[in-house]
């Protein structure tokens, strides 16, 4: 007896090996499928925490611009004070006394954006007349009357001392120097 073709264990293999065959590729693009899910999530993610890192790299580079940029406006007031206080040393010298205003200060310095602040924002500098070389080198000789410099106004004292005040130190220390007037 012939065996029938369809009883055939060679081909009953053949089918079973194709199906297992079968069988094992879709499983392998279930996992191909998974794999390039993951795969793609994470370059996704570094491409978000690369975005994220440069977004915060270009905040901080702000936030430094700015600050610097504050700073450089306080040192250039600080420095207009100096050159305040140099010019009235050589007042001082060539005319013997302390201007008696602030007009005939001005004037004589030749200068008006000396006494005014840089800051874009910034005041006119206020003198305070009436004084000598006499009087405490603790009083105040000219100061920003708006706090523009990170809430802080530039003093020049009449010892040469430039500081940053408050406004509620400003206007204890201006009481002070005008009692010390009187």
């Amino acid at each position: 007896m012939i065996p029938s073709k369809r009883n055939s264990p060679q081909k009953s293999h053949c089918n079973s090996s194709g199906l297992a065959h079968r069988k094992a590729a879709h499983g392998g693009t279930i996992i191909n499928t998974i794999t390039l899910v993951i795969f793609l999530g994470l370059i996704g993610f570094g491409v978000w925490w690369i975005i994220k890192s440069f977004g915060q790299a270009g905040q901080q580079y702000t936030d430094a611009m700015i600050q610097t940029k504050h700073k450089a406006m306080i040192i250039s007031c600080q420095s207009n004070m100096q050159a305040i206080w140099q010019n009235l040393q050589i007042y001082v010298v060539s005319n013997g006394s302390f201007p008696r205003s602030q007009q005939e200060f001005v004037q004589w310095g030749g200068n008006p954006r000396l006494f005014h602040c840089p800051d874009p924002n910034g005041p006119e500098y206020v003198y305070i007349p009436g004084q000598n070389q006499d009087t405490s080198p603790d009083n105040i000789l000219v100061y920003e009357p708006e706090p523009v410099h990170d809430g802080r106004c530039n003093v020049l004292r009449l010892g040469g001392q430039i500081e940053l005040l408050t406004p509620e130190e400003l206007q204890v220390a201006l009481a002070r120097t005008i009692n010390r007037i009187k």
